[in-house]
């Protein structure tokens, strides 16, 4: 089987699974918080754009890690630390990160889009990122043991 073939079979099983959809609505809880905190700091505290989705992506990143360990992943805890994991987690997000930030900058810097709706497309595309990265490093599948 070619890696294009693999890369098409795994989207198909992640993406209509429970798994993805639990991590759906957390994610949709994390786009709750992140938008929040931007509009917070760049309406009310003035802070940069720029900056503030970097903030606010960190705080929606706290969020997220807390319900997908509690819930979404629940059975792939494995013998994995919970402050290794957490910084697992934290370590798999940069890619999340410089992607939100990079179409945000992109969108409404570059394309001169509304900011806001901007951002909201940037963080959809930092979910897929996201995803991913938790599937494959932060909670694995445990292999079935080989003899």
């Amino acid at each position: 089987m070619d890696l294009f073939s693999k890369i098409i079979s795994w989207m198909r099983r992640k993406i209509f699974s429970i798994t993805f959809l639990k991590f759906g609505i957390v994610g949709g809880s994390g786009v709750i918080v992140n938008f929040a905190a931007f509009w917070i700091l760049v309406s009310i505290l003035g802070v940069n754009h720029l900056l503030a989705s970097v903030i606010a992506t960190e705080i929606a990143i706290l969020n997220n890690f807390t319900f997908n360990h509690l819930w979404t992943f629940r059975g792939r805890r494995g013998q994995m630390r919970l402050l290794i994991r957490l910084i697992n987690f934290h370590g798999s997000r940069i890619l999340g990160m410089l992607v939100t930030v990079g179409v945000l900058y992109l969108l409404a810097d570059l394309l001169g889009l509304e900011t806001f709706i901007s951002y909201l497309f940037a963080i959809g595309f930092g979910t897929l990122a996201n995803f991913v990265t938790s599937d494959l490093f932060v909670w694995p599948e445990e292999k079935p043991y080989k003899r």
